[in-house]
């Protein structure tokens, strides 16, 4: 079985993979975009990622002087899916109690992270921010990709016969 999983855990996560790669592609171009003056491009791309993050120009990393569409902290999350969904982390993956506890300890530095300087008891770095979220990222699209990876493994491939004879026109 667990031969099975592994094989066909190469399809979910290229599927990530690429849907991943596409944000964190589309995160360079906009001011690769801005900079070719191409800039309805450029704020289309940045508009989209308006819905998802503040976009504060002091809290994102910059390309050639431009800001990126995103925070740091975002910078940090799709990066982080983009590496979880390439590479799978086994030590997460021993037991459901393991990845319970290591998504929950991701989530909770990310919120230590975020909340901390709000409450004054440090203040926040760039390094912090994005290191933050490239773990919660790497941990969640590594468990992502598996648990796709388990659901289509698991997912019957045809009808069993009793739904077979229903559909064609009732119980026999």
């Amino acid at each position: 079985m667990r031969r099975l999983i592994r094989s066909n855990s190469r399809s979910p996560r290229t599927v990530l993979a690429a849907a991943w790669g596409t944000v964190c592609s589309l995160i360079i171009a906009a001011p690769v975009l801005s900079l070719l003056s191409f800039h309805a491009a450029s704020c289309i791309v940045r508009l989209a990622f308006s819905c998802v993050c503040h976009q504060i120009p002091e809290r994102s990393f910059a390309l050639m002087a431009c800001p990126l569409p995103v925070c740091h902290r975002c910078a940090g999350l799709y990066l982080g899916m983009l590496i979880g969904s390439l590479f799978g982390i086994e030590a997460v993956h021993r037991s459901a109690s393991v990845r319970r506890a290591c998504i929950l300890a991701a989530a909770a530095a990310i919120l230590l992270d975020a909340l901390a300087p709000a409450v004054g008891l440090w203040t926040g770095t760039a390094a912090g921010r994005f290191s933050t979220g490239l773990l919660f990222g790497t941990v969640t699209s590594s468990v992502l990709a598996r648990g796709l990876a388990e659901l289509l493994c698991d997912a019957p491939r045809r009808p069993p016969p009793l739904q077979t004879s229903i559909l064609k026109g009732g119980l026999q």
